[in-house]
C-alpha cells in the first residue's frame, strides 16, 4: 500500500488506544452509520466541534439526492423567469399545477433535511435560516 506522502495526501495519522468496551462502541457506531471506523471517528470529531453533522452514509447519499432536487427546482424557476421576461408566461391558472408540484417538492426536501438535522440540533437549522418549529 502506498504511503500518504507517496499518494500526495496531506492527511496525518493518529493512533489511539481504546479499551475493549470503547472499541466495541466504536465498531457499533461505525456499523450504525454504515461507515468505516476511521470515517465514523472523523465525522464524530467534526460534529463535536460544530464543524458539521455526523451524517451516516445513508444520510450523506440522501443529502446528495436532495441537492440534486434543489438544483432541479432552481432550473425550473430559472426557466419560468426566462419565460416571464420573454412574455411567454402562461396565465397563473394554467401554471397552478406546476406551482403546487414545485411547492410539494420543496416541502419534501425540507422534511428530509429536518429529519436529518433534528439529531444534530436546532443550531444547524438556525445556521441554515430554517424555521425552528418543526411541523
Amino acid at each position: 500500500m502506498a504511503s500518504a506522502t507517496a499518494r500526495g495526501d496531506a492527511r496525518s495519522r493518529a493512533r489511539i488506544d481504546l479499551t475493549p468496551e470503547v472499541s466495541a462502541l466504536s465498531d457499533e457506531a461505525a456499523a450504525a452509520f454504515g461507515l468505516s471506523r476511521a470515517e465514523t471517528l472523523r465525522r464524530l470529531i467534526r460534529a463535536a466541534l460544530d464543524v458539521g453533522p455526523a451524517l451516516s452514509a445513508e444520510n450523506t447519499r440522501t443529502v446528495a439526492a436532495l441537492a440534486s432536487q434543489v438544483r432541479m427546482v432552481g432550473r425550473n424557476l430559472d426557466q419560468l423567469l426566462h419565460a416571464i421576461h420573454a412574455g411567454r408566461a402562461v396565465p397563473i391558472e394554467a401554471a397552478q399545477p406546476i406551482w403546487e408540484a414545485l411547492d410539494a417538492r420543496v416541502s419534501a426536501v425540507n422534511c428530509e433535511l429536518t429529519a436529518m438535522t433534528v439529531a444534530h440540533g436546532i443550531k444547524l437549522r438556525r445556521a441554515a435560516h430554517l424555521p425552528e418549529a418543526v411541523p
